[in-house]
């Protein structure tokens, strides 16, 4: 016999797995929403198995007769998980600078290792992105992206010609 369930308990997995198996046919606006919606149905499946066990529903009832409650449920927890809950796969961990800015060394920036300069005015962390170029004290280098709370700089003379 088919219970409600075991019908969203499908339809969840099908859609998660529609989620993981078909990724880079989405577009950005569209990533994660097959996934929310798979969630939002494993969510329902196991609201309604707990109910049914608690209340003791009869299944042949609930299936047809409450439907288009667990449709409208089902429905408002996909929007809710889209809303809420897709942004957050979205957030951005790397901060670009948007043009290579100046910043005056601090310390000398051994290759591979970090140092410390001097940007907007404050102390940074800083490594050079070329690992094998050492950076001395009190020379001008271009910031070219910030990871985190370290700068990635490179050297005035490699821009030169």
């Amino acid at each position: 016999m088919f219970s409600p369930p075991l019908f969203w308990l499908v339809a969840g997995v099908c859609l998660c797995l529609i989620e993981f198996f078909l990724p880079q046919l989405w577009s950005k606006k569209a990533k994660f929403i097959p996934l929310m919606m798979g969630v939002s149905a494993l969510i329902v499946s196991l609201i309604l198995w707990r109910a049914g066990i608690t209340l003791g529903f009869i299944w042949q009832y609930i299936m047809y007769d409450g439907f288009n409650l667990q449709i409208l449920y089902w429905m408002g927890l996909s929007l809710s998980l889209v809303i809420w809950i897709r942004p957050m796969f979205f957030r951005s961990k790397n901060y670009q600078v948007r043009d290579a800015t100046e910043a005056i060394t601090l310390t000398e920036i051994l290759p591979g290792k970090t140092g410390r300069v001097l940007y907007e005015g404050s102390s940074w962390q800083a490594i050079c992105e070329n690992y094998e170029v050492t950076i001395l004290p009190h020379q001008k280098v271009y910031v070219l992206r910030i990871e985190g709370n370290t700068l990635i700089v490179a050297p005035e003379n490699l821009f030169r010609s």
